[in-house]
């Protein structure tokens, strides 16, 4: 855990440490015309949750949105406004970084998956010809 001195309002400084944060990825998100890839959850310290959190593509790379309320400024642009996020950077690198690492996982398990069942299908099809003879 990383510890970080924080000054408060008063003027007293603090240790912070960042907690443990534990991502799951809930859903991939395998769509041509959408941006978002994944919808994660993660557990932060064994004590509190946030759902919501998408893994997005862009053409910078993939980055981390936090669950967040959309609405209209005065111009009449759609501004969005996160609902939680971390206060410390250090804690929003390893939030970060724990979603990304969750989703690459989720990746290679689906590819895993979708290996399995292209192999179980060509094994199928064999033995449906070979009956066939």
């Amino acid at each position: 855990m990383a510890a970080k001195k924080q000054t408060t309002a008063k003027g007293t400084v603090k240790k912070t440490d960042v907690p443990t944060i534990e991502a799951k990825i809930n859903r991939l998100v395998n769509r041509k015309d959408n941006n978002i890839k994944a919808i994660a959850s993660v557990n932060i310290g064994g004590a509190f949750a946030v759902h919501g959190i998408k893994v997005i593509d862009s053409p910078k790379g993939l980055f981390v949105s936090m669950p967040s309320n959309s609405y209209v400024d005065r111009e009449g642009r759609i501004q969005y406004s996160d609902i939680c996020h971390p206060i410390i950077a250090e804690a929003r690198t390893e939030l970060i970084d724990t979603v990304k690492e969750a989703y690459e996982q989720a990746l290679e398990e689906q590819q895993t998956e979708d290996e399995a069942e292209e192999e179980a299908e060509t094994e199928a099809q064999g033995q449906g010809q070979s009956q066939q003879m």
